[in-house]
């Protein structure tokens, strides 16, 4: 079977991967946790993506695989790229949420965006900062029309956005600057229609990936659990390109 290596989002776990390997039953997906999320660790109160990369590795099947990242899980898969580029033999990124790869505008309008987020997190407010990072990166239901059981969930994670702020926003561990000009095949996969920031961050990876293709598909940010099959269908046609 097929070795892949699936990274969730933040405020998700790896079951947020169900539907998309369920599509695929010649894939053995493997989808660990990150830090602070379903059975991890929890965050350990060092450089965030340290952690994540550091579980992910522990994961990962031997050998070489299939990479696929999801928002912030995007990110790590990123960093793992550059940092050990010969296990990976093709990288599938959705809306991979490295913000340092947009144009600087781009990035100032992101920062505004959030500025009801980092405001109700400094008072202390959860519900709030909760509400207001889901309504803009969430599936587009909203914070209210979400379970009990799934906004508490969030709540008791929604700090850590903010902790994982400084490997996506700033670019702290140089991942931008090794990116590979040549590599395995990348592939960049955005809703439609996406928003100015997710479409500068594809621009951006383009630019210093220029092997990367961008897909649009989907319906909003959550790809894997909005539209799995039609995701499922994409690896596919990656992996059978490559």
């Amino acid at each position: 079977m097929r070795p892949v290596l699936s990274l969730h989002c933040m405020l998700a776990s790896g079951a947020a991967w169900r539907g998309v390997a369920a599509a695929l039953p010649g894939v053995k997906m493997t989808c660990p946790d990150l830090p602070g999320h379903g059975r991890a660790p929890d965050w350990d109160g060092g450089a965030f993506m340290d952690q994540a990369l550091g579980l992910a590795l522990d994961a990962a099947p031997a050998g070489g695989f299939d990479l696929v990242g999801h928002s912030y899980g995007g990110c790590v898969a990123l960093r793992l790229l550059v940092e050990h580029p010969a296990r990976v033999r093709s990288l599938t990124l959705v809306e991979p949420v490295m913000f340092a790869a947009a144009a600087p505008a781009l990035r100032q309008a992101q920062r505004g965006d959030m500025a009801d987020y980092r405001s109700a997190l400094a008072a202390g407010d959860r519900d709030a900062a909760a509400r207001a990072f889901t309504g803009t990166w969430g599936d587009g239901g909203g914070w209210d029309a979400m379970a009990e059981r799934q906004r508490a969930y969030i709540r008791d994670r929604i700090h850590l956005i903010a902790e994982s702020g400084p490997g996506i926003a700033e670019d702290s561990h140089g991942i931008l600057d090794r990116l590979p000009a040549e590599g395995p095949p990348v592939s960049i996969v955005v809703q439609r229609d996406p928003p100015a920031i997710v479409a500068g961050i594809a621009a951006g990876l383009r630019q210093r990936m220029p092997r990367a293709r961008v897909t649009e598909l989907g319906r909003g940010h959550m790809i894997p659990l909005t539209d799995a099959p039609a995701l499922a269908g994409h690896l596919e046609g990656v992996w059978s390109a490559g």
